[in-house]
């Protein structure tokens, strides 16, 4: 069996769980994003032709 790290690592957001987001990110980069199954939609479509 693995011994418990002695010290925790400066910012713990890693793994499966909640990640730490880039200096300056806010929510407001999700403002015109497709989420989902984006790429089926029409508007998805139309924006990977746009790539």
């Amino acid at each position: 069996m693995m011994e418990k790290p002695s010290a925790k690592p400066k910012c713990p957001n890693f793994s499966s769980g909640p990640c730490a987001k880039r200096p300056g990110w806010t929510v407001d980069a999700l403002k015109n994003a497709l989420v989902g199954r984006s790429h089926r939609s029409k508007e998805g479509k139309a924006r990977l032709q746009e790539v």
